[in-house]
């Protein structure tokens, strides 16, 4: 059985004593949701990159139907053949629905996955995300200033922390960042970093979100606060990217 805490104790035990990104990727998505390649093609590219561990953290809503549980099978297959190569893990990338913390997500999911994680994909009463390079289908935009963004986002990521449910708090402030331009005064995500190590939460550092990560990084470990290091990947050339930082 998966030990996360373990898993991620060692992480961080990596990065504190190397200063070296880990060659894991903790944040990856295929061709069942809006990635470009299937399951396979990303281990297949993990086992030539030496990727030593990929955390398949796929999108889904608690009325996704029951697909996820043919993609879990898909990798708990793979898991069969490979026991050593490369850990493969299942997940979910969830959203963080209202302030009160409550997620996006099934019991159904739930069992099938080894970690979960929750993201701040849009703000309450606003429309869907429609794809996760930045493109919302959202007409709102402009009644939000910055301050608001990142006001908004932390509140919404603190009430998260409190759900037994999450793991993982996905590329935090990732919305300020990409849909508004900027990272939000440090001291938010310093306020983020210490609240997770006392929720026993896991700060992901995202390549495609944060530029910021050795920033992030360091006061995750001044801070005794567990790390996940995820690439964003959409694709085989995006598979890893965290790790060559």
């Amino acid at each position: 059985m998966f030990d996360k805490k373990k898993y991620f104790e060692k992480l961080f035990y990596s990065y504190k004593n190397t200063n070296k990104i880990p060659s894991v990727d903790l944040h990856i998505h295929t061709s069942w949701t809006d990635g470009k390649n299937t399951v396979n093609e990303m281990y297949n590219e993990a086992i030539k990159k030496k990727i030593e561990t990929l955390l398949f953290s796929e999108h889904s809503r608690q009325d996704s139907g029951d697909w996820f549980l043919d993609f879990a099978k898909e990798i708990k297959f793979l898991r069969k053949q490979d026991q050593k190569k490369c850990l493969l893990l299942i997940g979910t990338e969830v959203k963080i629905i209202n302030y009160k913390g409550d997620i996006d997500l099934s019991n159904k999911i739930k069992n099938q996955c080894d970690l979960i994680m929750a993201s701040v994909h849009r703000f309450p009463n606003e429309g869907t995300i429609k794809n996760m390079q930045g493109q919302y289908s959202n007409n709102k935009i402009e009644k939000f200033s910055t301050k608001d963004a990142y006001a908004i986002e932390f509140d919404l990521t603190i009430s998260a922390m409190e759900n037994s449910n999450v793991d993982i708090i996905g590329h935090p402030f990732g919305m300020t960042i990409k849909r508004f331009g900027q990272n939000p005064p440090w001291d938010y995500f310093l306020k983020l970093i210490k609240k997770a190590k006392k929720n026993d939460k896991i700060i992901e550092v995202n390549y495609y979100y944060h530029k910021n990560h050795r920033k992030i990084l360091d006061a995750c470990i001044d801070n005794g606060t567990l790390i996940s290091f995820g690439s964003n990947a959409h694709s085989i050339s995006e598979l890893g990217r965290i790790s060559a930082v």
